[in-house]
């Protein structure tokens, strides 16, 4: 069996070119650095590290960050806050009558044409609004971005000494379910058919920890995580014994 058939198709490039990185830097026994990568992209790339002598470290800013930069080193190496590259932005502006969102901050990144891989968490709270962006691009960002949804803005950097890290906001369910197979999960959660639940699955829209999952067979479990394109994220706290009709009680926290 080719190491290529643990992953997706659509993993593959990724998978390709972190190889090629891992290579080199064992080759040239230097430091390497990435963009921001997803949760599932860091796991596929510390895999890859049985196949060259080095390691893969990642930040995203701070603990707990869900998009991260990873330096690969190695072994007598060790990697360093600096070796990161990472700038904390703050985009500000008049919020009085009109909040920021996490998909409107998101969007007008992309509109400018920043891709997504250059920057991290976006991080949202009653005071507004900071972005972990690579250095390398923040220039970039503090000169185009000028409007968020309308919105007028402005675009600093600002020491870490003033991250904010907001509380994550989840809102428990509890259901009961007929089986563990995600549709049946999605459909119960966010209030669809069954019928409904495959068209995101289908899709390519729904991702289970951040791996792209299109078998509505596929069973879940507590500590999954679960996104849904349209409907947004949840993870699954507890599953418990069966109801009097057999069904698996489940809860489930719906992140704001």
């Amino acid at each position: 069996m080719s190491m290529y058939d643990h992953y997706r198709k659509e993993e593959l490039p990724f998978v390709e070119r972190a190889l090629e990185m891992l290579k080199q830097a064992e080759r040239k026994q230097t430091l390497r650095l990435t963009d921001f990568m997803d949760p599932r992209q860091l796991v596929i790339m510390q895999s890859l590290t049985t196949h060259a002598d080095v390691k893969v470290t990642a930040s995203g800013g701070y603990e707990g960050a869900e998009r991260v930069r990873a330096v690969i080193h190695p072994p007598y190496m060790v990697a360093e806050e600096e070796d990161y590259q990472l700038t904390l932005a703050e985009i500000s502006g008049d919020q009085r009558f009109l909040k920021l969102a996490h998909k409107d901050v998101m969007g007008a990144l992309l509109h400018i044409g920043m891709k997504r891989e250059k920057f991290g968490d976006i991080l949202l709270d009653e005071r507004g609004c900071q972005v972990i962006v690579a250095r390398e691009v923040f220039s970039f960002i503090q000169l185009q971005l000028t409007q968020v949804h309308r919105l007028p803005v402005e675009c600093t950097e600002i020491p870490w000494t003033s991250l904010r890290i907001p509380e994550k906001r989840r809102v428990e369910k509890h259901v009961t379910l007929p089986s563990l197979r995600l549709d049946a999960v999605i459909g119960e959660v966010h209030n669809l058919s069954r019928t409904k639940a495959l068209v995101p699955i289908r899709a390519g829209k729904v991702k289970v920890n951040w791996k792209v999952t299109e078998d509505p067979s596929h069973h879940v479990g507590t500590g999954d995580v679960i996104s849904v394109g349209g409907f947004g994220r949840f993870e699954i706290i507890e599953t418990g014994g069966p109801t009097k009709s057999g069904r698996t009680r489940m809860i489930v926290g719906i992140y704001a």
